[in-house]
């Protein structure tokens, strides 16, 4: 089981810089690796979209909005809740450019894209969508995912964290929202592969489930990432240390570059810890390919750090529910996305 226990000597050691940082924002690396990776579109976005996504509470565009559940009726013992109309039209977000080109985008890729800012995507809100994945087919499903992550909040505020020049080396970011081809990938197939002095050190399956096939097709898998990697990446990419992820499509045994990191404890070591990998030394040990070899180890890391468990429910839903039944808490939520909005205090917690 991988831990979480990362001094300030690890995170010195691993000496990622501002520019590292940087080199692995999509905007900076997809030029120049587009033929070996996903279809995406690059938004670039202005200072008031960033305020937009970092302002408390929950507003968004009507376009996509689902309506059809609205509840119309109200039991006359239920107190009514007012939603002042003129207060939340107000607080909708209103880039109709942005959205337009959202909506562009998702009509060039036959109705759905995958979005994520220049490092992050927010997975850990799939579970607020309706589809529990991160297929967008409006502006509204894009902007949904956007403000329930912590992913892209951390993207936006915290992008430089551990950088060992941060106080001397600060820089304005361009902020982008990507859009990419929604593809219907296969979970099993997706790998994190760790780059320390421009070696591969490690190799991780993405996803926690077990698949049991994956222990008797390491060998192939491992041969075909480290051609991917030798082949298109190691004299592309100029910084000595990062991690990168990539999809094997298992039919036609071909590589695909999904995404880049940095290399340091900001980045999902998955199956290892970080310690290890900072300290890890490939002239003292060879690289090691990690796979869940059982469903019982799957079983255990499922148990003792469930997936994205700190990120599934944002505290000011919890104070909506408030001790109601669960199709209660879905009317009074619907209510409150109905209306654009949910509070972050809600008046009958008070």
């Amino acid at each position: 089981m991988p831990s979480n226990d990362i001094t300030n000597g690890d995170i010195a050691y691993a000496h990622t810089t501002v520019n590292d940082v940087l080199a692995c924002s999509f905007d900076s690396w997809y030029p120049r690796f587009r033929s070996v990776t996903f279809k995406s579109k690059i938004i670039r976005l202005p200072t008031e979209f960033i305020e937009y996504l970092n302002a408390d509470g929950i507003f968004l565009p009507e376009d996509g909005q689902p309506r059809a559940a609205r509840i119309e009726e109200v039991d006359s013992d239920e107190e009514e809740t007012d939603y002042p109309e003129e207060e939340t039209n107000n607080k909708i977000p209103n880039f109709p450019e942005i959205e337009k080109q959202i909506r562009d985008a998702i009509y060039e890729y036959e109705g759905a894209v995958f979005p994520k800012l220049n490092w992050s995507s927010p997975r850990d809100a799939a579970w607020i969508a309706t589809t529990q994945n991160l297929s967008c087919s409006s502006p509204f499903d894009v902007f949904l995912l956007l403000k329930s992550s912590d992913f892209i909040n951390h993207d936006i505020n915290h992008a430089f964290e551990n950088c060992v020049d941060i106080g001397e080396n600060r820089k304005t970011i361009d902020y982008s929202l990507i859009l990419r081809k929604w593809y219907d990938l296969q979970p099993s197939m997706e790998f994190r592969c760790f780059v320390k002095h421009h070696e591969i050190i490690g190799i991780t399956q993405r996803d926690l489930n077990y698949y049991h096939f994956l222990p008797e097709m390491k060998e192939e898998l491992e041969t075909l990432i480290h051609e991917f990697y030798d082949r298109y990446i190691a004299d592309n990419f100029d910084i000595p240390n990062f991690v990168f992820d990539v999809y094997i499509h298992k039919e036609r045994r071909k590589a695909y570059l999904v995404d880049l990191n940095p290399f340091n404890p900001t980045t999902d070591p998955i199956l290892y810890d970080w310690h290890e990998l900072i300290t890890y030394n490939l002239g003292d040990h060879p690289s090691e390919f990690r796979v869940i070899q059982s469903q019982v180890e799957s079983n255990a890391i499922a148990c003792n750090a469930p997936k994205f468990a700190t990120n599934m429910v944002p505290k000011d839903v919890i104070d909506m529910s408030n001790g109601l039944s669960i199709a209660e808490f879905a009317q009074e939520f619907e209510r409150a996305m109905v209306n654009g909005a949910y509070s972050d205090n809600d008046s009958d917690s008070e």
